[in-house]
């Protein structure tokens, strides 16, 4: 999702390849005899099972940490107690406290096997760590069927999580919301098509349209290499949409010449020759408004930019192909009533299209107040919106991605997980190590809204840990890390890299609530890279690291590799990463990119008007009014406490471009009268009688398609839909009303 060259990018990249990957996936589950020997004899079955699935790495849980206590105190096995939860063994106590909110709650009703997952690892990873969550649940279901007495059961509960969890049911969920997303999509906007026309060659039309433009749009994104990513599941819909409108526009065109008394084939011809142009403009200004997206830092964002652009101009080829032959089809006759009733409505439309415009034309300076207060509420609701900087809200409240992640936050003290990187020397000595712990002091001691680390570990405080045995405490630093690395292989290699060119890094791990606020979460990280980057500023810190030396190995690194801009041997020393703080950098940067694509896409569209126009003047009276709808719907998210998540931050761009094809045809509209000697009152009036009607439909049909996407359980999707629809309602009653007194505002004196 980021630049090859994203300092956010380089940092998780490092995390990753200095300790083997950084995928961790926790299978959780409430166990209240979890202290007891039947609590870490059913740990250690489900561990070993997790173990033996394929793509894990490693795992860690209590049942290991009992394991390595043994090994590290052999008289401990002559105890029938658990070793770990045993009063009284200062190792025990100390591994209690250190692993408290990773493989067990403080209050030991909950246990977690803690799986690391190989590097690239298979997607059947992730579903045989469901599949045997799902068992485990069953079992534990099973039990609690056949138990007669109230007591509680024993275990219950089991989830997964992890952020491999959050990345495989989201990507699982959008699938699934694409297809249900296309097949209701098209169902109902063709109802609106039949409905609005009582012509079942336009609904054919229509579906002609959709098939051709999705095959030729899918075909050209393997031609350019690219592929479908994390936002272009909902091609087929967003393609309806855009479909449906140019046949509302050409249906009713040729309705009305029909009820005329034109016969079918001059019918047809002049709703293709009135319309072809119009068309063609409203597909580009849509092309723009998506292509507009290509300029994001974020790939999927660009290249769901590039995708819907190629699919806009398929739509306009797929009509130029196909509209005439299927307008020449033998047509199918409703009722006389039905038809009637549909020519009535019609009529009714086009008189209140034709008041509304002649009530704002006399009315120019109501206008322009009207204009005035969106831009004061714009503003101020502007002011107020907050980032949505937590990925796991983009998952509905019910979900069970949410249930469970809510219990992690609640019972293991936050679900956040991200991690310090740190230059350390190849043999850890007693200096380094007391200068870890110092910043972890400091870490702990952060309070940000009475919010700071739920957990912070390091290999510094295992090596306390291990010193407060007797035999232990003669040894020296490295040899009890040594030890450690042969009991605990998986934590060991987790926390420290393996030495390279006489330098290695330690890595500190951090835990902290999910479910902050933006400005908390943001103001955390920053202060977590203050403290860091005091820290090993320092003259303690410096000589125990030997930076010179350090910085030394970096330049001839350097040097070496001068043909790349950036590689992850020669990045600064106390880095934080990980995947808490790079979705916060990603929704930032999302939030960056939406004015990026917004200017980008408000120049390109100016630029289509003029060329559509050949007035500079007309161009503009036609994008502002249609870019104040977008600064409303994004105001009042802020005045209603909505945040701006990873949807909203698209809608800018992206419904300039759809919001501007009703002001397209109304343009087209007002020169052909232009051009037949009427005034500018009397060429906006008609404009808006001949658009109306047709814009209107066209409108209800988007609606209904975007608003069809507001009912995803996916956040972004459901946002996205919505205030698209939201955006795109204001801005057809801003081109019934706004526009049609602009354009005559800015028509050239009648007397000269």
């Amino acid at each position: 999702m980021f630049p090859a060259d994203d300092p956010a990018y380089l940092a998780y990249r490092k995390l990753q390849d200095q300790f083997g990957g950084n995928a961790v996936v926790m299978l959780v589950y409430q166990d209240n005899e979890l202290t007891a020997d039947a609590g870490i004899e059913r740990n250690r079955i489900m561990t070993e099972k997790v173990a033996a699935i394929p793509g894990v790495k490693g795992v860690l849980s209590p049942s290991v940490l009992n394991a390595a206590i043994s090994k590290l105190q052999p008289l401990s096995i002559l105890n029938r107690a658990p070793t770990l939860f045993r009063q009284g063994n200062r190792i025990a106590e100390g591994l209690d406290e250190l692993f408290a909110g990773y493989t067990h709650s403080k209050d030991h009703s909950h246990a977690a096997v803690v799986a690391i997952l190989e590097p690239g690892y298979p997607p059947q990873t992730i579903e045989q760590l469901k599949n045997y969550t799902e068992r485990v649940q069953d079992s534990m279901l099973a039990v609690a069927a056949e138990t007669t007495n109230s007591s509680p059961p024993v275990i219950n509960q089991a989830f997964l999580v992890g952020e491999p969890i959050l990345v495989h049911d989201g990507f699982e969920l959008i699938k699934q919301d694409g297809n249900q997303l296309a097949v209701t999509t098209v169902i109902l906007l063709s109802m609106v098509v039949f409905l609005s026309l009582l012509d079942l060659r336009f609904v054919a039309l229509s579906m002609l349209l959709i098939l051709w433009s999705t095959v030729l749009t899918q075909a050209c994104m393997v031609w350019i290499g690219s592929s479908l990513s994390l936002v272009s599941t909902i091609l087929t819909a967003i393609i309806t949409v855009i479909s449906v409108t140019a046949v509302l526009h050409l249906g009713v065109r040729f309705r009305n010449s029909q009820n005329r008394g034109h016969g079918q084939s001059r019918a047809a011809t002049e709703a293709i020759a009135l319309l072809v142009m119009p068309i063609l403009w409203t597909c580009m200004t849509d092309a723009a408004g998506f292509a507009a997206l290509s300029v994001s830092q974020i790939l999927p964002i660009r290249e769901f930019g590039i995708m819907i652009a190629i699919s806009a101009i398929a739509v306009c080829l797929a009509i130029m192909l196909f509209s005439p032959a299927l307008m020449m089809l033998p047509t199918f006759r409703f009722h006389a009533r039905l038809d009637q009733q549909q020519q009535r409505l019609s009529r009714n439309l086009r008189r209140r299209c034709i008041r509304l415009a002649d009530a704002s034309i006399r009315a120019p300076r109501k206008c322009v107040a009207t204009a005035g207060v969106m831009v004061v509420i714009a503003v101020i609701g502007m002011g107020r919106s907050q980032t949505e900087t937590s990925f796991l809200n983009n998952f509905d409240r019910g979900s069970s991605v949410v249930s469970a992640y809510q219990e992690v936050e609640t019972e293991f003290g936050g679900a956040g997980v991200w991690d310090i990187i740190l230059d350390a020397p190849t043999e850890l000595n007693s200096a380094y190590l007391e200068q870890v712990r110092l910043l972890e002091q400091d870490l702990r001691a952060i309070k940000i809204d009475d919010e700071g680390l739920t957990k912070v570990l390091s290999l510094a405080d295992a090596d306390e840990v291990a010193s407060r045995s007797a035999v232990s405490a003669l040894l020296s630093p490295s040899s009890r890390l040594s030890a450690m690395s042969v009991v605990m292989p998986v934590f060991y290699d987790a926390l420290l890299s393996q030495p390279t060119e006489d330098k290695r890094h330690l890595r500190i791990m951090l835990r902290s609530r999910e479910q902050l606020d933006a400005t908390a979460k943001t103001a955390m990280i920053k202060e977590v890279q203050r403290v860091v980057q005091q820290h090993v500023n320092s003259q303690a810190w410096q000589k125990v690291t030997k930076t010179s030396q350090i910085a030394s190995d970096s330049r001839a690194a350097d040097q070496i590799t001068d043909n790349v801009p950036h590689t992850l041997s020669d990045m600064k020393t106390g880095q934080v990463t990980g995947y808490y703080v790079i979705m916060a950098d990603l929704i930032n940067q999302l939030v960056k990119d939406q004015w990026r694509c917004f200017a980008t896409s408000s120049v390109l569209i100016l630029l289509l008007l003029w060329l559509a126009t050949g007035s500079m003047r007309l161009a503009l009276v036609a994008l502002v009014p249609n870019i104040l709808p977008v600064f409303l719907v994004l105001a009042l998210v802020g005045i209603t406490g909505g945040k701006i998540n990873m949807g909203a931050a698209m809608i800018a761009a992206v419904s300039v471009g759809l919001s501007i094809d009703g002001s397209v045809h109304f343009l087209a509209g007002y020169q052909r009268t232009r051009r037949r000697k009427h005034n500018a009152q009397t060429s906006s009036r008609h404009a808006s009688g001949r658009t109306g009607v047709p814009i209107l439909l066209a409108t209800a049909a988007l609606m209904v398609g975007f608003g069809v996407m507001s009912t995803s359980d996916f956040v972004p999707t459901a946002t996205f839909g919505a205030l698209v629809a939201s955006t795109l309602a204001i801005g057809t009653i801003v081109n019934l009303t706004l526009l049609p007194a602009f354009v005559v505002w800015a028509a050239p004196d009648e007397s000269a």
